[in-house]
């Protein structure tokens, strides 16, 4: 099967969460700060330019959704865990964070829903790289895998133990995920 429109839509969706990530801040609250703060809190709610992060969130979410439909019949446990990653990530726009700023009123059952959405999006991404490695096609040495796992479990623990430095940490996170799905989606070499 042809998977370019696959990688077209992940590379799209990947290059404007990038872009929101970077970009984002320069409209945000003087508050937001770029190490400390994670992407979800560059989305918060009541937060000055928050739309922008809300759209790399569903860029980034319906570009691998999409691509991993379209793409379906290879590699099936992957795709599913890169569907469920992808709607996490569109549930994380729709719901945000509490605010970061002072005297903003809070939805905290928004706020609980954007977290569940970002569970769910942790959890699809340590299952597409578990069915990477383990599933049938896989290949128990797939190194981005066996990286992206580590990643995914290594980098929240190191959030909570160094608080000041996980929007850092959460954004290595994000590029870890960028090169799977790219990888995941990339067209074979031509030799």
């Amino acid at each position: 099967m042809n998977n370019v429109p696959s990688f077209s839509l992940a590379l799209a969706g990947i290059v404007i969460m990038l872009l929101a990530m970077l970009v984002g801040p320069f409209f945000s609250a003087p508050e937001f700060m770029w190490i400390t703060h994670t992407t979800s809190e560059q989305a918060a709610q009541g937060l000055a330019g928050a739309w922008i992060m809300r759209t790399g969130f569903v860029a980034f979410g319906a570009g691998t959704l999409l691509a991993a439909f379209l793409d379906r019949h290879r590699r099936v446990y992957v795709r599913w865990a890169l569907m469920l990653f992808g709607f996490g990530l569109i549930a994380a726009a729709i719901w945000s964070n509490a605010p970061i700023t002072a005297n903003v009123p809070a939805d905290m059952g928004e706020d609980w829903l954007h977290s569940a959405a970002s569970w769910v999006v942790g959890m699809a991404f340590i299952l597409a790289c578990l069915a990477r490695l383990f599933a049938p096609g896989g290949s128990k040495s797939d190194s981005v895998a066996w990286i992206g796992l580590l990643v995914a479990i290594l980098i929240p623990l190191l959030m909570n133990l160094f608080p000041d430095q996980r929007g850092l940490f959460q954004r290595l996170m994000f590029l870890t995920s960028f090169v799977f799905v790219v990888r995941e989606f990339a067209p074979p070499l031509k030799t």
